[in-house]
């Protein structure tokens, strides 16, 4: 995976190239620089740290701001979106939840909360990446229709798989990283499901 520093000099070069609009009510304005969020640490694997501070960004059409977070990021956790990933995964194939915890270096109530929140939702997960699967890969066909968070991972794992043959960006980009896109960041915020995408560019 790579680092939060190289992953946030990407979304610069993104922001102040003009390619980054504005989804807010169908807008479609572009968006510039506007100072920063606040520096927080970003634990990965491993327990290494990194610092990072937030881009903020502003919407020339309608004013909306926004804190542009790296694909590495999830909204609201401390961890890297790749240490979320492996524990959901783990537990999803059937690793107690204090092994899952003691497995990647992190604390027991943190893992926890993790899987209570991806649980109670993973079949409206399923069905909204079942969705995604439709409308952004061709003749896509369908994981099996397995319930709860394996079902979830399992749809998760195909969209990674198929959609690079239409979007080739995604090739370059690892499962939890392509979730972080498509959920802005949302993939275990408070609300569900997250804002509609761009389906013109819905990894951008």
């Amino acid at each position: 995976m790579p680092t939060v520093s190289h992953v946030m000099q990407v979304v610069e070069a993104q922001l102040r190239s003009g390619v980054l609009k504005c989804l807010a009510g169908g807008c479609g304005g572009t968006f510039s620089p506007w100072w920063y969020g606040v520096e927080r640490p970003v634990v990965g694997l491993g327990g290494a740290a990194e610092l990072v501070r937030p881009r903020r960004a502003i919407c020339g059409s309608c004013g909306v701001t926004r804190v542009l977070l790296p694909d590495v990021m999830l909204r609201r956790r401390q961890y890297r979106v790749e240490v979320i990933g492996a524990a959901l995964l783990l537990a999803a194939g059937g690793m107690a939840w204090t092994r899952v915890a003691a497995e990647i270096g992190v604390p027991f109530e943190t893992v926890r909360g993790w899987l209570r929140r991806f649980t109670r939702r993973a079949d409206l997960v399923r069905s909204w990446l079942l969705g995604l699967l439709d409308a952004l890969v061709d003749d896509p066909w369908l994981p099996a229709g397995q319930a709860g968070p394996a079902g979830a991972l399992g749809v998760l794992a195909g969209l990674h798989a198929q959609m690079p043959a239409r979007w080739p960006l995604v090739a370059g980009l690892s499962p939890w990283q392509l979730a972080a896109r498509l959920s802005r960041a949302g993939l275990l915020a408070p609300a569900w499901p997250p804002p509609v995408i761009n389906a013109s560019a819905p990894v951008t």
